[in-house]
């Protein structure tokens, strides 16, 4: 059997690849000669700014540009590092007004002298650039936390904490007259099962700038067990000549409170009382009970029996000599 000569088959294969490459190149050629579009970034920055004026709102960082142009160009675009910053000047457009506004056909002229002749830009982003700025206006504002915080069954929230409890605004004076406070974004977390540390921003208003301008957010969260003591029934308001007797004397409360407060709970922390004046109205051989005091933290608490036999006995005078 002759085998095929492995010279044969590398000259094949030589010819395959120079044919693919030249197709590859023919192919790229084709793509750099033609005319498309394709998105630039050019910085941004902002030069000359008084040592005694406060930028309120935050900087722009860069301008995106579409242009139109042959696909060489546009590679040599992509890859470019160097693209000088768009200089805004603040002298140039300082205002009393606290308003700087940076119009898109401004940009678009120190665009243009970075790019080639032939280049076209068909789209600019953001179409104008602002800036709000005061000369040290400012006050100290409480943190309002805006948000909800909805635990999962069975757990609840208990505690939210928040850092720093004030931030520094600054803004114009007739805007600053108008805040009472400084309100963060709407935070929503459901379906909490375990205990959550975050990091808002405060709600965005024109003109108006936050020191710190975060703040942290912490939620704890408790699970809820249940838990029974027994408690005494007691009376109240009843004359020295007389006294309650109920059967039993002693009920039980079931209820459910967090892990944390589990120990901190006990019987003493209940009052179930009969008033005399309640049951001297009671028509019935067994008196309904109630909780008089229910400490916080405590949910769904419950008396069992919720309902007792009772007599009221007379003490004689007699009984009460020494």
């Amino acid at each position: 059997m002759k085998l095929k000569s492995p010279f044969r088959w590398n000259k094949q294969a030589n010819a395959f690849l120079f044919f693919l490459l030249l197709s590859a190149a023919f192919w790229l050629f084709t793509m750099l000669n033609e005319e498309t579009k394709d998105e630039i970034s050019i910085p941004v920055e902002l030069i000359n700014v008084p040592q005694n004026v406060v930028i309120t709102t935050a900087t722009a960082q860069s301008v995106q540009v579409t242009v139109r142009d042959k696909g060489f160009f546009l590679l040599r675009y992509k890859f470019r590092k160097d693209f000088t910053p768009l200089t805004i000047d603040f002298n140039n457009y300082r205002s009393t007004s606290g308003y700087i506004n940076i119009a898109a056909s401004d940009l678009l002229k120190q665009i243009s002298q970075q790019l080639a002749s032939s280049t076209q830009i068909s789209g600019l982003r953001p179409q104008q650039i602002e800036y709000y700025f005061n000369y040290g206006e400012s006050k100290r504002l409480p943190v309002k936390i805006r948000g909800e915080f909805e635990p999962a069954d069975m757990t609840f929230v208990s505690s939210i904490r928040y850092a720093p409890d004030s931030v520094m605004v600054f803004a114009k004076h007739e805007v600053l007259d108008t805040m009472q406070a400084a309100y963060t974004d709407f935070v929503s977390m459901k379906g909490l099962t375990a205990n959550k540390q975050i990091h808002t921003t405060f709600a965005a208003i024109p003109g108006v700038k936050y020191e710190p301008d975060s703040v942290g957010i912490s939620v704890s969260i408790d699970r809820y067990i249940e838990k029974t003591v027994q408690v005494p029934v007691e009376q109240v308001n009843f004359p020295a000549t007389k006294i309650l007797r109920t059967f039993p004397s002693n009920v039980n409360v079931t209820f459910q409170v967090g892990m944390k407060m589990y120990k901190k709970i006990t019987d003493k922390s209940f009052v179930i009382a009969v008033d005399y004046e309640d049951i001297r109205q009671n028509t019935s051989p067994r008196f309904p009970l109630m909780l008089r005091s229910i400490p916080d933290g405590v949910r769904h608490a419950h008396i069992t029996p919720s309902e007792v036999d009772y007599v009221i006995e007379d003490i004689s005078n007699e009984a009460n000599k020494p």
